[in-house]
């Protein structure tokens, strides 16, 4: 008998798929074991036997291709342009507009694309001058003081009036004054004469 990897076994005996190959007990299905056939082909030399046979049919093609000489053909009548043809003179006159359209839009988006490059430049251009503009301006305007224009001084510094506290922003300066209040007459069309 011939096993699946093309080797001879023998079997022994039956016995729930179980076989003795090479001194060792297999399984095998036995749907997979099949006898050795009579006057068996021997696969390999059949192959080479082939390999052979289309070597030489390609060989005698090239001897026959290279004895003869090359034989130069006229254009077949059917390929020939006639000026009469009117179908093939619409055909390269439709070919000649397509080509004329598709340089047109290869113009045309090459174009777009340059205007939307430009128009990125700008816009980014215009970002840097705002940018550059701000971090140039950043440093000189120093503040002084918040929110106010007076020159900030330091809470450490001695005040002018011997009673102020040290540390105690404008201590010794006392309340605002304001000016007294006096009584104003108001009156409509008449003129008041004052006491001297």
């Amino acid at each position: 008998m011939e096993g699946g990897g093309g080797e001879e076994v023998t079997i022994e005996e039956l016995a729930s798929n179980l076989t003795t190959y090479r001194d060792q007990l297999h399984q095998v299905d036995p749907a997979n074991v099949r006898p050795i056939q009579e006057g068996a082909v021997n696969a390999l030399a059949e192959a080479e036997r082939v390999a052979e046979a289309t070597k030489q049919a390609v060989k005698r093609k090239i001897a026959l291709a290279a004895s003869m000489d090359f034989q130069s053909r006229s254009l077949p009548a059917k390929l020939r342009i006639e000026p009469d043809d009117l179908e093939d003179v619409l055909a390269i006159i439709f070919a000649l507009v397509f080509l004329v359209k598709l340089q047109k839009r290869k113009k045309i988006h090459a174009f777009k694309s340059k205007m939307r490059f430009e128009q990125l430049e700008v816009s980014q251009n215009k970002r840097q001058n705002a940018w550059q503009q701000f971090q140039s301006t950043k440093g000189k305007a120093k503040k002084i003081g918040f929110l106010s224009g007076r020159k900030r001084e330091s809470i450490f510094k001695s005040p002018e009036d011997p009673s102020g506290k040290v540390g105690a922003t404008g201590s010794g300066k006392g309340l605002t004054e304001f000016q007294k209040r006096e009584k104003h007459l108001h009156l409509k069309g008449a003129t008041v004469e004052a006491d001297d």
